[in-house]
């Protein structure tokens, strides 16, 4: 029988010794949780004693709290009235109304929308990269280093921008990439990203840390919808081990495991947004905190062959190792027979990486047969259908997208659907106009080398 409870005294359990939370009007005693959250006892603690529905709910999936949680940690539920809420914003969100998305014409549109209307903090752990940012920000500009070299007087007719990544066919070469933080954009979160996709035929490739469970993916995808799944490999390797055995048997196709996330990064916007006031100056370690969004720490002893075993001790799969960002690494990937997804995680770890584009044309000077026994990936600074072609035309079999989707969330899944609109597009009007209908035509002859000391 749920008993009753006041907020007044769940308030008086806000120490390491009692800790209570409130979730969905539900309390749960947390106490003995505390050592072995995965994003670590200071999240909670945050909200010890308090309402913790709206942090926990932007990162979590409600099946997480039995997954961790016995019935006997449900208290019951609370009463009285909740306490007015203070606005902690250094900067509110602005009153003025969004603009129709009829006004959207690129993917810059949506993160300028995204700047101006979203809660300051929540754009800041979405835009944030590593330290200065310069890796976030050469991703962008390292697309731009690369030239096209047009054909004229070619015959073009009707364009055809499908492709297939590990034997699915989909309709254009870009994805979704698993990227964290959908639901501080948009309350669906990743649910618009996943119909979005199943709607225009394009595939999106699930965040491990997204707040919506494995199954509700897979009911929200349309008929015939292929997805796949992202892994990163808990400290407590029975945990991620359950994981990728129910997405196998939930019908998920293909795999990555993400490997440059041993430590977050440090992520100075965001941390400069959540530190607040109080404390000596001289002691406070704020700039050591992780970003606001604190993944599970991760499983740090892997090498190649272990890793690989590990893998392949529950699915065969397609795998891609999603991190890579030098062409030796992309060598050992061919030799243990998984692919090259090529990212430095949106310029967000290591600040001063390479850029996907870099290892491209690394990959082609070093190790030009990768390509021809895997399937290669990248991401990371994709804003333009144009810069899609490049990677094509470079090697790359898939190119994805992430925070430029979760931006488009803004306008929820018909955002995210213009999103895919626009690019698709842009694609078709590079090509024709370097004079390519399909892209089986795309090669490294379209491009131009980049300027030394460019990329």
């Amino acid at each position: 029988m749920s008993h009753a409870i006041a907020r007044s005294e769940v308030g008086m359990h806000s120490t390491t010794n009692s800790c209570w939370v409130i979730i969905n009007n539900n309390i749960y005693d947390v106490t003995e949780f505390l050592e072995r959250h995965p994003g670590g006892a200071s999240v909670i603690l945050a909200h010890a004693g308090q309402d913790a529905t709206q942090a926990f709910e932007s990162f979590h999936h409600p099946d997480i709290i039995q997954e961790h949680l016995g019935p006997e940690k449900n208290l019951g539920t609370v009463t009285g009235d909740p306490p007015s809420p203070i606005s902690t914003e250094k900067n509110p969100t602005p009153t003025s109304p969004k603009p129709k998305l009829s006004s959207i014409i690129s993917l810059s549109d949506f993160e300028h929308t995204a700047s101006q209307h979203l809660p300051t903090h929540s754009f800041a752990f979405l835009k944030s990269g590593s330290e200065d940012e310069h890796t976030s920000t050469w991703n962008l500009h390292s697309w731009k280093a690369i030239r096209f070299r047009p054909r004229i007087l070619r015959p073009i007719d009707d364009i055809n921008i499908s492709t297939s990544l590990f034997g699915t066919r989909f309709s254009a070469p870009f994805f979704i990439c698993p990227a964290g933080g959908a639901k501080l954009v948009h309350p669906e979160a990743d649910l618009g990203l996943v119909k979005a996709a199943g709607r225009h035929g394009i595939l999106h490739w699930v965040c491990n840390n997204s707040p919506v469970s494995p199954q509700e993916m897979i009911n929200a995808c349309g008929a015939g919808q292929t997805v796949y799944w992202q892994i990163y490999a808990q400290s407590d390797l029975e945990i991620t081990e359950k994981q990728v055995r129910e997405a196998v048997k939930l019908g998920y196709k293909g795999f990555a495991l993400t490997v440059d996330a041993v430590r977050p990064g440090k992520r100075e916007r965001d941390l400069r947004v959540g530190l607040g006031g109080g404390g000596d100056e001289d002691e406070e370690d704020g700039f050591a905190k992780e970003p606001t969004f604190k993944r599970p720490p991760v499983w740090s002893s892997f090498d190649w062959p272990s890793a690989i075993q590990w893998l392949r001790s529950m699915t065969d799969l397609p795998i891609a190792i999603k991190g890579v960002q030098c062409w030796e690494d992309a060598m050992l990937c061919m030799q243990y027979g998984v692919h090259p997804w090529l990212s430095n995680h949106g310029g967000r770890q290591l600040d001063g990486a390479s850029s996907a584009v870099d290892t491209l044309v690394a990959m082609r000077k070093h190790c030009p047969q990768v390509f021809d026994q895997c399937e290669v990936i990248v991401d990371g600074g994709i804003t333009r259908g144009s810069d899609v072609v490049k990677a094509v035309a470079l090697g790359a079999k898939g190119v994805g997208l992430g925070r430029p989707f979760l931006f488009s969330l803004l306008f929820g899944e018909a955002g995210a659907s213009k999103a895919i609109r626009i690019l698709k597009h842009e694609i078709e009007t590079t090509m024709a106009l370097l004079g390519v209908s399909s892209l089986d035509q795309l090669n490294p002859s379209f491009v131009s080398e980049p300027i030394q000391g460019i990329c």
